[in-house]
């Protein structure tokens, strides 16, 4: 304390003669001091104290609230997320066009109607950024706000002030019309993030920015209205959520169906020509994203767009992009471009005079156009390579998706058309993809082709977006390119990719990201399907000639040192045997053609060690489903009943396969006996039923024999029963000497050995 202190406390008292001090005094302020000084030691003791047990608190528990951080923090960033997206899908929504999505979106999906106008930009690749004022008003007619100003809504909220109703009038307008009029890299951008963020949020549980209370508060009512206990039925409760989860799910599924098809059309009803729309060219490069969301969003709208051109408008972007469309060959990669002539062009000697002054004036129409496409041609090794690839996607999916539909022009009565109906035909193959012009198909193909099969270098990675857009065209459009394809190559390729497929593709449920392997990898399990949809005889006749190649590999593999264990054959079984499983299922009568060849591409992907305990039916149910397909476990053989009459008899034991002619006509059904000494054979087309004995050298050795030993005719099968060929008739033994054939319309005939 200060002597001033003191002083103030009636401790101390001023002297003023200082040289006649009190001892008394003197030992009461010495006393106090002591007092004092003795206080603050305790007191900054117990300070010290207190502090080190804060700090040993901490130490402590140091872990638990970091922790406790660590299970917060992904709330907090999933709350923040869906905030964002929130706002994000209020900002683009096209609020105004339909008034029944502006009502679903605000009470059932929780979106928020913009108050402003809004101001978008664009960040360039160098990191500029191009600020769009969509709030000009000297671009705005006045009566366009004047009409706004005097509809209906505005009519209901007269009380505002003058500059609010013209603000809301301004904002109402850029939402519907003005927001797709600025640029169409915004209406691009724009577009694709509405329509990704729609299907994610569709394929979620739930997924509303309605707050829970809201949706609680509605559920109440909504059970208040029907007079239900609320907390008493339990199961209507559960029928009302199920109820709003399928209304958000409508909503969204509305949401995305509006932005990707609808739009263009009724903003041009608004105001035509003005809508800017998406690019062509950025759709493509995002046709194989690595977010599948985006991937599909960039599909859909491509499709979309390519579909609103008409064929007028594809035509003209195959002849803008074929010019960058790669020259691949076998030994050169790829070849220094020319200046390559359009599509389906023509000399100008080969036409008519009219025709050739026709196409004179055309050309001198769109002089401006050619210039603006020289203006744009690639000023870098790295934007050709861009558009080149661009190229390949773009005129890929115009061939895979639109090329089919092109039928030729033939003149009357079958004569050689004038060269007017030749001129009509080459204007009406838009695509170029037809047979009058296979140059461009070829080409496609072979580009597509080159980037299934060429090996990873640096410049082109084994697993990146365009080498999956190829996969993925390649199976889209099979049935365009396969007359310009190895198709055996191609299914090896493709099977190459996707032999893993178990190990590296994940469920897909939980929308885990993809490894870019794993996604080539389902990417080719897609395109092997469709290609075997679209052609399921040239797909089991070409694995068929690759089977036969690999027993063959496969009997001289000591004298050839050959690893047969690495070949794609051997590695891609499952996804072999996955695929003849589907056709079977899908496409029976086609398969029923082929059945010989099915059978053995089934028979190499099976494991020959479980046919010997067990039955075909067991190991592969599929292939059974076949009325012309029995197996006998004792004697290790399997017959199969062909199309042209003959039977296959497949030694197990051996591992061969003799071929036997049987029936002049398709076979219907056949069986093995019991006790595997006799089989069966039926043909309903020749009405003849066979029996035919095999044997064989002593112990299972030396060649069998098969030899017919009784025949029988069979009564004709009306007409109608003969619609559905796979229940034309089934053989079944009673014992050992007697089969019963069932037909049919339900009747049953015995014959005996």
């Amino acid at each position: 304390m200060s002597p001033t202190t003191l002083e103030a406390q009636g401790l101390l008292i001023q002297q003023h003669n200082t040289n006649n001090p009190s001892s008394d005094a003197g030992k009461k302020i010495t006393g106090i001091l002591a007092k004092v000084k003795e206080g603050a030691e305790q007191v900054g003791t117990k300070i010290q104290a207190k502090v080190e047990t804060v700090v040993k608190q901490i130490n402590e528990t140091g872990k638990e609230s970091s922790d406790g951080i660590k299970r917060i923090t992904p709330r907090m960033e999933a709350t923040h997320v869906m905030e964002v997206a929130q706002l994000l899908l209020s900002l683009i929504h096209s609020w105004g066009l339909d008034p029944h999505l502006d009502k679903v979106c605000e009470s059932q999906l929780g979106l928020l109607r913009p108050m402003v106008p809004i101001s978008f930009g664009v960040l360039s690749k160098g990191g500029y950024m191009s600020l769009l004022l969509p709030t000009w008003q000297n671009t705005i007619k006045q009566e366009t706000v004047q009409k706004l100003l005097q509809s209906s809504d505005m009519q209901l909220s007269k009380a505002l002030p003058e500059n609010l109703l013209r603000q809301e009038a301004l904002t109402k307008l850029f939402t519907a019309r003005l927001h797709w009029e600025l640029s169409t890299t915004i209406t691009s951008n724009h577009l694709l993030g509405m329509v990704a963020m729609s299907n994610t949020l569709m394929s979620m549980k739930m997924a509303t920015f309605v707050p829970e209370s809201e949706r609680a508060r509605k559920l109440m009512k909504q059970a208040t209205k029907n007079n239900v206990a609320w907390a008493s039925d339990d199961d209507h409760e559960e029928q009302l959520i199920t109820e709003q989860q399928a209304q958000i799910k409508q909503g969204w599924s509305l949401l995305s169906t509006h932005h990707c098809f609808l739009l263009p059309d009724k903003i041009d009803a608004m105001e035509p020509k003005n809508f800017k729309r998406p690019q062509v060219e950025l759709m493509a490069r995002r046709w194989q994203h690595h977010c599948i969301e985006i991937r599909e969003a960039a599909q859909q709208m491509l499709l979309g767009e390519l579909g609103r051109m008409g064929k007028k408008g594809r035509k003209q972007l195959v002849e803008n992009w074929a010019q960058y469309l790669p020259q691949y060959t076998h030994t050169e990669p790829i070849v220094q471009q020319t200046q390559p002539s359009s599509p389906g062009s023509t000399s100008p000697s080969a036409l008519s005079p009219s025709a050739a002054q026709q196409q004179q004036a055309e050309a001198e129409e769109e002089v401006e156009e050619e210039e603006e496409v020289v203006r744009q041609k690639p000023s870098s090794l790295a934007e050709l390579k861009r558009k080149q690839s661009t190229a390949v996607i773009i005129l890929g999916v115009i061939g895979a998706e639109f090329g089919q539909d092109i039928s030729i022009e033939t003149g009357a009565n079958g004569k050689k058309p004038t060269t007017e109906q030749q001129q009509r035909r080459k204007s009406s193959i838009v695509e170029g993809f037809g047979i009058g012009n296979n140059n461009l198909a070829r080409l496609t193909a072979m580009a597509l082709t080159h980037l299934l099969l060429a090996p990873p270098t640096p410049k082109l990675p084994a697993y990146t977006q365009l080498r999956r857009a190829a996969i993925d065209l390649i199976g889209r459009g099979f049935t365009v390119w396969e007359p310009y394809l190895d198709v055996s190559k191609v299914l090896l390729g493709l099977l190459e990719i996707s032999c893993d497929s178990s190990r590296l593709v994940p469920s897909l449920t939980y929308k885990l990201p993809l490894t870019p392997q794993a996604d080539a990898c389902r990417t080719a399990r897609h395109a092997l399907r469709l290609i075997a949809t679209a052609r399921p005889a040239a797909f089991i006749t070409t694995m068929a000639r690759e089977v036969a190649r690999y027993n063959t590999l496969q009997q001289n593999s000591q004298a050839l040192s050959v690893p047969l264990t690495q070949s794609v054959l051997h590695r891609a079984k499952k996804e072999i045997l996955q695929c003849v499983e589907m056709l079977i299922e899908k496409m029976q009568s086609d398969m029923a053609a082929l059945l010989v060849e099915v059978t053995d591409i089934t028979l190499h992907c099976l494991d020959m060690s479980d046919l010997k305990n067990r039955s075909l039916n067991e190991v592969c149910p599929s292939i059974c489903k076949f009325n012309q397909v029995s197996h006998c476990s004792s004697t290790r053989r399997i017959a199969v009943g062909a199309s042209n009459g003959h039977m296959a008899i497949y030694e197990l034991r051996q591992n061969k396969c003799q071929m036997i002619p049987a029936h002049s006509q398709p076979i219907t059904a056949l069986a093995f006996s019991p006790d595997g000494k006799y089989l069966v054979s039926y043909s309903c087309s020749e009405n003849r039923l066979s029996f035919w004995q095999t044997s064989t050298g002593m112990f299972g050795l030396g060649q069998s024999q098969t030899r017919c030993i009784k025949g029988y005719s069979t009564a004709p099968i009306p007409d109608i029963a003969r619609l559905n060929p796979m229940r034309l008739g089934k053989l079944i033994w009673i014992n050992n000497r007697t089969v019963t054939l069932m037909l049919a319309d339900g009747s049953e005939t015995r014959f005996n050995v």
